[in-house]
């Protein structure tokens, strides 16, 4: 005889399905105002950083754990393009400073998450 988990089908798909709208919605705007400041380039790369990295967190947060464990220098090089695009908020910033900063600032962080991710076992 089956367990019961108390979830239903449904309740899975709608719950999924918000947890999309909700990834597309934060993509869409962190990219609508990217777009503002630094134009379009920017704000449809921006869109597409953010949207894929929460849209595969909406769809399957525990394989995207899973995936994250088992690649631990990419999961640690996911930090540049989200440094990239946070520090091009910033108004006076031009982009090339962004992409020099958001490099030394990987230099840093990348080693060290390693290091620590693979001491952790």
């Amino acid at each position: 005889m089956p367990m019961h988990t108390g979830r239903s089908k449904r309740g899975g798909v709608v719950a999924t399905a918000a947890r999309i709208i909700g990834a597309v919605a934060v993509a869409a705007a962190m990219g609508s105002g990217m777009a503002g400041r630094r134009g379009w380039v920017l704000g449809l790369l921006a869109f597409l950083v953010y949207g894929s990295l929460l849209g595969v967190a909406a769809l399957s947060f525990a394989r995207l754990r899973q995936w994250s464990a088992r690649h631990v220098v990419m999961d640690s090089l996911v930090f540049l393009p989200l440094a990239f695009f946070a520090l091009l908020l910033i108004p006076t910033l031009q982009w090339w400073g962004a992409v020099l900063i958001s490099l030394v600032a990987g230099m840093i962080f990348v080693p060290f998450a390693v290091r620590r991710q693979n001491a952790q076992g």
